[in-house]
């Protein structure tokens, strides 16, 4: 990273650990389960002038995607990180401290993301000095759309997401899932054009692999994370049945190791980046350049962050100008109440980067969905 930026020096007053509960408009199913609210951590960074940075641990509560979990992430926080942290430091101190850690990459990009608000701030840096690509303004955004079992509550679903714009539907599918019911919704996608997605959380085994060939064959897509993470072996016996399979891959993506590997063994045609899948700022830089040099695809997924997350996501996607969409619908599609303001929105199937710029956090909109706060003084 720019050596400017990381010599920049951070100072600490307080940290404070929020984990909040905000509400969902509906419930949301996928391979790995049902979720009706989205439980965050937010990281608060206050500095010895009273500036603040704020970064979004978006892990779920439980290891179900991940070895990580939202009460987990608070221990770390309390035991491996604030004891290291002083009054004043260096944004590479900080950068130094989570790089000791293993694993715990979504709660190590909170605290990076909340100290790299106040160093960038104080030292002017931008993205574009460090990602090989010119940002574009608006940025293409898809739906990612829930398993459902009512064939006509389905239809609706889609036709109002096709409705609203979005620029790529992705549905989210598993073994159980029942393949009538996209039968009953193709009409729709294949008479309209609609670039189509599919995500399996990595639910299909050696004994599911004849029926991710309704997928395969049907629809000219990628189709991300279908086979467990790490599971090479899946991985050759899915592409001996489907030689045309391409994947997409998502939770098997960790670190810039992980994509050159998968790069290297042939094993990957797109990646589902999430900044806080894989550490954070400076280790998302590493992972779009190397996609960069290497001519991967690349879009930038989402946890289903609350604005804070969704804000530097959304910075990210700017990045990839070659992108189709990304999983970065606006605050209204995912919350009762977002807790910035103005909450994130879209356009035709579009959001406007310039948001990025005016939102701010809403403190009493945090207080209004806290659970619990942990604070810390320095």
């Amino acid at each position: 990273m720019n050596r400017k930026l990381l010599q920049q020096s951070v100072s600490l007053s307080q940290l404070e650990l929020h984990i909040l509960d905000l509400p969902q408009k509906t419930h949301f199913t996928s391979g790995i389960g049902i979720r009706t609210s989205r439980r965050t951590l937010i990281v608060k960074w206050v500095d010895a002038e009273g500036r603040i940075g704020y970064g979004e641990c978006s892990c779920r509560p439980d290891p179900y995607y991940s070895a990580e979990y939202l009460d987990g992430a608070v221990i770390l926080i309390q035991k491996f990180v604030v004891p290291y942290l002083k009054k004043e430091q260096t944004f590479q101190d900080v950068l130094d401290i989570l790089k000791r850690i293993r694993g715990w990459n979504f709660t190590k990009a909170a605290i990076e993301a909340a100290a790299f608000q106040l160093a960038r701030q104080q030292s002017g840096y931008n993205l574009s000095k460090e990602i090989k690509a010119t940002p574009v303004q608006k940025v293409p955004v898809g739906i990612s759309l829930g398993i459902h079992q009512d064939k006509a509550g389905f239809y609706d679903v889609v036709e109002a997401a096709i409705e609203a714009g979005y620029q790529r539907l992705k549905f989210k599918i598993s073994p159980s899932a029942t393949t009538d019911l996209f039968d009953h919704i193709n009409p729709l996608l294949f008479d309209n054009n609609i670039h189509t997605g599919f995500d399996a959380n990595g639910s299909f085994y050696h004994k599911d692999l004849d029926k991710l060939g309704y997928f395969v064959h049907t629809y000219d897509t990628i189709i991300e994370q279908p086979l467990p993470p790490s599971r090479f072996d899946v991985f050759l016996a899915a592409k001996k049945q489907y030689p045309t399979l391409r994947i997409c891959a998502d939770e098997e993506v960790k670190n810039i190791g992980d994509l050159i590997k998968l790069h290297q063994l042939k094993a990957i045609d797109q990646l589902n980046l999430k900044v806080g899948r894989v550490g954070g700022i400076s280790a998302s830089i590493e992972i779009l350049n190397y996609c960069q040099d290497h001519h991967i695809s690349c879009w930038i997924g989402g946890m289903f962050e609350t604005g804070i997350g969704r804000l530097l996501n959304l910075e990210f996607a700017s990045y990839l100008p070659d992108a189709k969409a990304h999983d970065l619908s606006p605050s209204s599609r995912y919350f009762m109440e977002d807790i910035i303001i103005p909450e994130v929105t879209m356009n035709k199937g579009f959001v406007d980067v310039k948001q990025i710029e005016v939102c701010e956090v809403l403190p009493e909109m945090m207080e209004k969905f806290r659970l619990t706060v942990v604070s810390f003084e320095f």
